[in-house]
């Protein structure tokens, strides 16, 4: 167990659920640039992760609260931690044009993160046509 420290518990106490106080960013990849010319798939991702997870506990932890708001939460380790809970894979509609792409990581970062689980969440968004780098 090891007790949030003040600025954590700032983000924490100040969020609401209109106004959820986590930070995100979007990344592109172009796959044509992938070594040996395959793409990548959503099961090698997946695979990657699962064998670095435990290179870095806080992934694999979540938030207690103490009893009455007496003190700071806690973060405890999640016994039923599942990666394929925080990694996801969904697919933009054709014509997977950048507008597209900016409705759809608005939609997903309206909304809080569950505190039953590790804060955090990654998306693999497929489709995504037409944009040069």
């Amino acid at each position: 167990m090891q007790q949030l420290g003040g600025q954590d518990a700032m983000f924490v106490h100040s969020e609401m659920d209109c106004f959820p106080q986590h930070l995100g960013g979007v990344t592109i990849y172009d796959q044509s640039t992938v070594p040996g010319g395959g793409p990548v798939r959503f099961k090698q991702i997946l695979a990657l992760l699962q064998n670095r997870v435990h290179l870095s506990p806080i992934f694999r932890r979540k938030l207690v609260e103490v009893p009455m708001g007496l003190g700071q939460p806690y973060w405890v380790e999640d016994p039923n931690f599942n990666l394929e809970y925080h990694v996801r894979h969904i697919a933009l509609p054709k014509p997977g044009n950048w507008r597209q792409l900016c409705i759809l990581a608005a939609r997903l970062y309206s909304q809080p993160l569950r505190r039953d689980k590790p804060l955090w969440e990654i998306y693999v968004i497929e489709g995504l046509r037409g944009v040069e780098g």
